[in-house]
């Protein structure tokens, strides 16, 4: 075996680059100066060893087998310094999978354990440290992608098993996969008795002394599910290299078995590494040395053609286009690569038996094509049908996310997110076979399902959590006249998610974000105003509703909230306040289909100190001689839901701000700003809040009294296009966050989830791209500021 740590050449270094995006990045990024922070440091150095791997994956310059093993030593040095950083203590890690049998493909998750002699609660601290230092995306990039699952109880059990509980787990509970995944369990760091004890167990658990009659049935079973289960078709011609019918999974898994069938009485053969196992069990003529040659040949071939893939742009993939231009050194792997897996199968089969025969009709996984995807599907395919018909409705099913499959390619449409609602909706509507019937027979209802789950979190979770709004949905009608206020509660609060969920989708198509801002407002308007109706018949009373804030300035977006204040022609009476307190009861409390809207009473006149309900003459008072500068703003956006009252706004417009006022105006919007350089499209300098308060401010000083409170219309009556602009696409795009979304967001870190579905959505080239995008429009908006805002020049 060379010597895989001698380096490359200046000329495969250029001809690495030419080939690889990654290298290219990689090899041009300029890294922060690290210091003692271990964070930036392994990714810098986790930089260097991928490019040490890589070159010569790119180049041939080493044997495949050398740079697996180059990397996976890499790999343990890293993963241990980030062990010994944050754990200390009876506490051991150890590697799995392709890690574990030191031949790590290029862009590999790392498979790891981690186990304790007894619980301790710091243990879980240090491990979300540990996850954080390896996962977490950072400008440096990251380190690795852990997977902790194989563990006792799997995703379900504790994070940190201790000893005992690994051992009583996998002594009473073990099943056949396990036996061959710990073939390659080995330790890379922690305390030597912990060390000794799981690996003695282990060795126990796969390899068992006396012969296993169930053994050999249970792995050609294994092998039957893996390819049932996880083998797929992949689209357009390209080759499966790991799950491919006599890819990679099948050769490992056959040496695995015979390793396992025969290690019990031969510790010979308790080896961790693939190639090491085919030589060892050839030598000892437990497998005819042709075929053990050939399949380990086959093996590598393989693996190299994996890490070129991989080396491209260091993504996990392991699709191969057969006509895709390889460079010559890999033209021979490739070379009759079908007829080669053909034959290894052949080989395979021998031991495990032939893979079942895949059906086109329902072959879902290969119409899907999406490997990091395939838990997501599978679990969709275990939901339980409700059918007493259960081969026809299974068939339906499949038939449903074949098409389902199709229309978000053709929409577009983010698979992750889209499969994953996908298979929340399913569950929440309990896979009834009919349902699977309706939607593959009412073609534009799935349409807009997967429009939906495709491109927004926060639209398909509303539908996932109440399936039932789907009637409402397809017929786009409500019926707001029954008299029993239970069953009203339930549809205003249903008719804020199905407006939501209407308006939201048409804004993913046609981002109008005036239209959008009025049609949420109307049906804000139309909830409050059923809702108050009701109540009067119950409470009579002479309460009026001052519309605030988004509401009040006809721009509400979507998750905004209601602020209002309560107000009375003349000195508030018992009905009044009565009224008031149930009216935000019922628009804040939880109903069956959730709380009507988030309600913010804190503009009152001495905010959370003062009075439910203020009579009018009181709010004049307090508006003309003692609202403080940043309060006159906010009554800026103020109108009446019904306007039985005079409008507050020419008393905002009787005074110009003073010097004072305009330095107060200043300390606080120098306090909203953010403490770090993170982008925000509300917060920082030049964002939404910085314009808003900028504008109401030069229309107070000018005492303009304006139409509306509205943004934009300020923006226009003050002749300020350029601003308006700026204003507009940060609005739209903090609306589309808000939409992509799980929750309420307007921060964008440039290594989110967010920017990368932003970036998609917009059709920005990358995450970057998008960031400088961003921020530019930031600095574009603050330069205007700087010098139309009053604010800003009062010191």
């Amino acid at each position: 075996m060379t010597d895989p740590r001698a380096p490359f050449t200046t000329a495969d270094l250029e001809k690495a680059d030419s080939l690889s995006g990654a290298v290219r990045r990689y090899r041009s990024f300029s890294p922060e100066q690290t210091g003692s922070d271990l964070a930036p440091r392994l990714r810098q150095e986790r930089r260097r060893a991928w490019l040490e791997a890589a070159v010569p994956a790119l180049t041939g310059s080493r044997p495949a087998e050398d740079i697996c093993r180059l990397w996976s030593e890499e790999a343990d040095r890293l993963l241990r310094e980030a062990f010994q950083e944050c754990f200390q203590g009876d506490i051991a890690l150890f590697a799995l999978g392709k890690l574990g049998s030191r031949e790590l493909n290029l862009s590999s998750d790392v498979d790891l354990l981690l186990v304790a002699r007894h619980d301790d609660p710091a243990h879980l601290n240090s491990m979300r440290r540990f996850q954080k230092l390896l996962g977490e995306g950072t400008r440096e990039g990251f380190v690795f992608r852990v997977d902790f699952d194989l563990r006792p109880g799997g995703r379900h059990g504790p994070l940190i098993p201790t000893v005992d509980h690994f051992i009583d787990y996998y002594g009473n509970y073990g099943e056949t996969w396990e036996r061959m995944a710990f073939v390659r369990l080995r330790d890379i760091a922690g305390a030597a008795d912990v060390i000794r004890e799981v690996r003695e167990f282990a060795e126990r658990f796969s390899f068992r002394k006396h012969l296993d009659f169930t053994l050999l049935e249970e792995l050609k079973s294994l092998r039957a599910k893996i390819h049932a289960e996880h083998w797929k078709r992949a689209q357009g011609g390209r080759i499966d290299l790991k799950l491919g019918i006599g890819g990679i999974r099948d050769v490992e898994l056959f040496f695995h078995a015979l390793q396992v069938i025969h290690g019990g009485k031969n510790r010979a053969l308790r080896v961790k590494g693939t190639g090491e196992a085919a030589r060892l069990l050839s030598a000892q003529q437990l497998l005819p040395a042709a075929d053990a040659d050939f399949l380990l040949e086959h093996y590598w071939r393989l693996r190299a053609l994996e890490n070129f893939v991989q080396a491209l742009e260091d993504q996990q993939t392991h699709l191969l286009n057969p006509a895709q231009a390889l460079p010559e050194f890999l033209r021979d792997q490739a070379r009759d690569l079908p007829a080669r897996m053909e034959k290894a199968s052949r080989i395979v089969a021998t031991l495990l038996g032939e893979p079942p025969p895949v059906s086109r009709d329902e072959d879902v996984m290969a119409a899907f094509g999406d490997e990091e995807l395939k838990s997501a599907v599978e679990g969709i395919l275990r939901i339980p049908l409700l059918s007493r018909h259960r081969e026809r409705d299974e068939h339906t099913r499949r038939a449903l996310l074949k098409r389902f499959f199709e229309l978000i390619d053709e929409q577009k449409a983010n698979r992750r997110m889209a499969v994953e609602q996908l298979q929340d909706f399913l569950k929440s509507t309990r896979a009834k076979g009919s349902f699977f019937t309706l939607l593959l027979r009412e073609e534009k209802l799935l349409r807009e399902l997967s429009w939906l789950f495709g491109h927004s979190r926060y639209l398909g979770g509303i539908l996932c959590f109440r399936p039932e709004l789907l009637d409402s949905f397809i017929y786009r009608a409500q019926d707001l006249s029954t008299p029993d206020t239970e069953a009203l509660l339930e549809s205003l609060a249903e008719k804020r998610l199905l407006g939501e969920i209407i308006e939201g989708s048409r804004f993913l198509r046609d981002p109008d974000l005036e239209k959008a801002n009025r049609h949420l407002t109307l049906a804000a308007d139309e909830i409050v105003t059923t809702l108050a109706d009701h109540l009067r018949r119950e409470i009579p009373n002479d309460v009026h509703i001052l519309a605030l804030g988004k509401w009040g300035g006809r721009e509400m977006g979507f998750r905004s909230d209601l602020d209002l204040i309560f107000v009375t022609a003349s000195v508030p009476r018992e009905n009044d306040l009565k009224f008031a307190k149930r009216l935000f009861s019922r628009l804040t409390e939880t109903h069956r289909a959730g709380r009507i809207y988030p309600v913010d009473l804190r503009l009152r006149p001495s905010g959370k100190a003062g009075p439910l309900v203020i009579a009018w003459e009181e709010l004049q008072t307090y508006l003309r001689d003692q609202a403080a500068p940043w309060e006159r703003q906010a009554y800026l956006r103020a109108r009446w839901l019904v306007p039985h009252l005079p409008s507050p706004l020419p008393l905002l417009a009787e005074k110009a701000f003073s010097l004072e006022d305009l330095r107060e105006l200043n300390r606080i919007r120098q306090e909203l700003l953010p403490n770090d350089d993170r982008l925000d499209l509300k917060q920082s300098a030049g964002g939404l809040i910085d314009i808003e308060l900028s504008v109401q401010t030069l229309a107070l000083q000018a005492r303009l009294i304006p139409e509306s409170g509205n943004t934009l219309h300020l923006l226009q009556e003050l002749g300020l296009s350029e601003l308006r602009e700026a204003y507009y696409s940060l609005r739209q795009i903090e609306q589309w966050a808000q939409l992509i979304s799980t929750q309420s967001v307007t921060r964008v870190d440039q290594n989110s989830e967010l920017i990368q579905e932003l970036a998609a959505l917009l059709n920005i080239p990358s995450a970057n791209a998008l960031q400088d995008h961003l921020r530019a429009l930031l600095r574009r908006s603050e330069a205007l500021l700087e010098r139309l805002d009053p604010r800003r020049g009062a010191g």
